[in-house]
């Protein structure tokens, strides 16, 4: 093939990648791929694609390729679909992140830990958020309610927004809960870094993953302590990132040696829960399309998290009970028509398999609230959407592995006082989503468990959660203090 038809393909696959048309796009990958199979970065693409529709043909191969490359050939992807990858383990999601912070800031060019003189200067200790979602986002649903409970008497909450300005009721409530509310979009990394430097800043809290641009404000080291918090289920693998905030749960001291940062960890669940998130409203299963007399499985997490084993597990379960159907995300049409083929081929009728649309928030917890049991994935679980399951009364599977991100159901499952919903091996989670299916009076009893004390579960307490994170950042500063030989 000619090196400008390649080009003229790429670009066009990029087209249709950015447009939404993600199978278009992945065909053309694919052609060049078969073609030209030397290309670390079009084979990601592919994969990318493929994972989003879950086509699955060539989905071993593809995998093997990139984890091949990671660790034979000194290759790296970042991103997301790692997380979802049953191809890559904890350690090697650690030197993924190293990697790509190494090629981005040398270490020679990551300045030294900041001292703490004149911090702490009002009495009040001053916390930065360094984030892009402070609208209406998931992070964001999760973290108002924390925000609006903080003690402004011995803190100052300062959110530095590189963001859009979306004007939304969320936003609106951030705005207000925040002591100071800096739009930083449209400058560059050094201006925020002058920025925080001159507001004060003691614990500095990043909300986004590696690959935002802004990570390289850690790296010019602002605050004397720097935290990653909520947003990136995985660790930095720099020395830019001081504290990784997590639970007993997510990362038990066992699996510490999985990441780069010191782990400081919250009593319950390090997620924290909005009390004000819509509740449930009256809903029929006939107004979603479902069956009123199946019992509904249900799973509307990003189609990218479903992987071939996790599918197998989920057909397994349901040619074991004929009485089940699974209610899964559509966000795109091809992949309907992927995941019936696919149950198809595992001996399940694909008319069993029920598929829903993106909804606004009050909705979605609405329709959840119709569904039986919340099957979880694995290796990259639901997050957002396990804690919205449990608010809406809906039990949740999960089965737990080695890394952050298969482990945050299972720290949910624990603050909700129901942490015998976490399996710890395919087998076990089969026969535990059995048990629930055949046995209504226990499943029964869950979901009075979590609809009766709802207000009162830890996962759900967010005054707790409010004082708790506060003492957390307390300790962090005394140990800082302590070690610089000063007093707080």
């Amino acid at each position: 093939m000619k090196q400008f038809n390649k080009a003229a393909m790429i670009e066009s696959a990029d087209e249709y990648c950015k447009n939404g048309e993600l199978d278009r796009a992945r065909r053309i990958y694919q052609k060049v791929n078969e073609w030209d199979p030397v290309d670390f970065n079009l084979i990601g693409k592919e994969l990318v694609c493929s994972l989003n529709v879950c086509n699955w043909q060539r989905y071993d191969y593809l995998q093997r390729v990139l984890r091949d490359t990671f660790r034979h050939k000194g290759g790296f992807a970042i991103g997301e679909p790692l997380l979802a990858s049953p191809h890559f383990t904890a350690d090697d999601l650690l030197e993924v992140s190293r990697r790509h912070m190494r090629g981005l800031f040398p270490p020679q060019n990551v300045r030294a830990q900041r001292t703490l003189d004149a911090t702490a200067s009002t009495g009040k200790l001053r916390v930065g958020f360094l984030g892009a979602d402070f609208y209406n986002q998931a992070t964001m649903h999760l973290m108002i309610g924390l925000i609006e409970e903080h003690d402004r008497n011995r803190f100052e909450y300062i959110a530095y927004d590189s963001g859009p300005s979306i004007d939304d009721p969320l936003r609106q409530r951030a705005v207000q809960a925040f002591d100071r509310f800096r739009c930083v979009s449209d400058i560059e990394n050094d201006e925020i870094v002058r920025l925080i430097e001159q507001d004060g800043i003691d614990i500095l809290l990043f909300l986004r993953n590696l690959t935002d641009p802004r990570v390289g404000v850690l790296t010019q080291r602002p605050a004397p302590i720097q935290v990653a918090y909520l947003y990136n289920p995985s660790g930095f693998g720099a020395p830019a990132v001081d504290f990784l905030i997590a639970d007993s749960v997510v990362v038990p001291p066992e699996f510490e040696h999985h990441y780069s940062e010191r782990i400081a960890r919250l009593p319950f669940s390090y997620q924290p829960n909005d009390r004000q998130r819509p509740l449930p409203q009256d809903c029929t299963r006939l107004e979603l399309g479902l069956p009123e007399d199946r019992f509904v499985l249900v799973n509307l997490g990003s189609p990218f998290k479903v992987t071939p084993a996790m599918f197998d597990i989920w057909c397994r379960i349901l040619r074991e009970h004929p009485q089940c159907v699974l209610w899964l995300l559509q966000t795109n049409v091809a992949v309907a028509e992927n995941l019936r083929l696919e149950a198809s081929l595992r001996g399940v009728d694909p008319g069993r398999l029920y598929f829903a649309a993106l909804e606004a928030i009050p909705r979605h917890i609405t329709r959840l609230s119709c569904a039986d049991l919340m099957l979880d994935t694995h290796p990259y679980g639901g997050h957002t959407g396990s804690s919205d399951a449990l608010w809406a009364g809906v039990p949740v599977l999960t089965l737990v592995g080695e890394t952050f991100a298969s482990r945050v159901a299972a720290s949910l499952l624990n603050a909700a006082g129901l942490s015998e919903l976490a399996a710890h091996s395919e087998t076990e989670y089969v026969d535990m989503a059995g048990l629930l299916i055949e046995d209504p009076r226990a499943l029964a009893a869950y979901r009075s468990h979590l609809v009766s004390r709802r207000m009162n579960l830890p996962l759900f307490d967010v005054c707790s959660y409010a004082r708790d994170f506060e003492n957390l950042l307390l300790d962090l500063w005394s140990e800082r203090s302590a070690s610089d030989g000063q007093l707080s």
